[in-house]
């Protein structure tokens, strides 16, 4: 099996810079499982998908009862009971790649906010595990920042969906982005990145002070995510063309201060 890469220079790999190497470890074969099954999404044939998914299916069964057969679950088997990992949320991201298959849009925000949790959601929780936690109150924090999360990816990658015509932004106004301005899109996405800061931080406060350290690597890609929102208020039409990323050195300064005002909060 290849192991899952953590490139140089992304947001995981900031994201995970201080957390202990077997955890660091574990949380890649998460990964790379979840990454397994996300790339169903990109088969042309939906047959061939459904017969894909079908045969997950089976596995999935196979790997709570430790007999797994693909690399990715086998890898994974000890690592669920390890980590006291539920089941059934492997069971409903596997669900979640169905249901996202048959979806090309968010019409309201129901939508997306399911759209949210099935993308980001119960990755972010899987992974919660085995950062560790004691208060359950962790697991509504988990679900709550997966909405800006998604929300400001589906912002910064705007162009990039768009030529994939794949936008998940609720904008049931909007009949054709074609026919927008960038006056007008710079007004949409001014809107939804106010939301999705909003989100973010509302969702922080759900967060115990306590798990302020076991939850930090949530916490540094959370951060990470809003700066370069942040980075891209100015101009939201110019991510029509390229995305907005913020360089290595100043991704490495904003987690060392983060994680050092999280400690410090924790300690209080």
């Amino acid at each position: 099996m290849n192991n899952f890469t953590i490139e140089p220079g992304s947001d995981l790999y900031y994201s995970w810079l201080f957390l202990e190497e077997p955890k660091k470890k574990a949380v890649s074969v998460l990964y790379e499982f979840c990454d397994t099954l996300a790339r169903m999404l990109t088969l042309k044939e939906n047959d061939i998908f459904m017969v894909k998914w079908a045969w997950w299916q089976q596995e999935m069964a196979q790997l709570f009862q430790h007999q797994a057969t693909h690399p990715a679950a086998i890898a994974l088997q000890d690592i669920i009971s390890v980590y006291k990992i539920p089941p059934t949320l492997l069971q409903d991201y596997l669900d979640g790649i169905k249901l996202t298959r048959e979806l090309d849009h968010c019409c309201t925000e129901e939508d997306f906010n399911a759209f949210s949790y099935r993308t980001r959601g119960i990755l972010q929780t899987l992974a919660a595990y085995i950062y560790g936690f004691h208060d359950p109150q962790v697991l509504h924090y988990t679900r709550a920042i997966a909405l800006p999360l998604s929300l400001m990816d589906e912002i910064l990658f705007i162009g990039k969906n768009l030529r994939r015509d794949r936008v998940f932004l609720p904008l049931n106004t909007l009949s054709s982005w074609q026919e927008v301005s960038d006056t007008d899109i710079q007004a949409i996405l001014s809107v939804q990145a106010e939301k999705a800061l909003q989100d973010y931080e509302a969702a922080l406060k759900l967060l115990p002070v306590s798990e302020y350290v076991s939850q930090h690597p949530s916490l540094l890609e959370a951060k990470l995510k809003s700066a370069q929102l942040l980075l891209s208020q100015n101009d939201f039409s110019a991510l029509l063309k390229s995305h907005h990323a913020l360089t290595p050195l100043r991704k490495y300064l904003t987690v060392w201060w983060y994680w050092r005002k999280l400690r410090k909060a924790a300690q209080k």
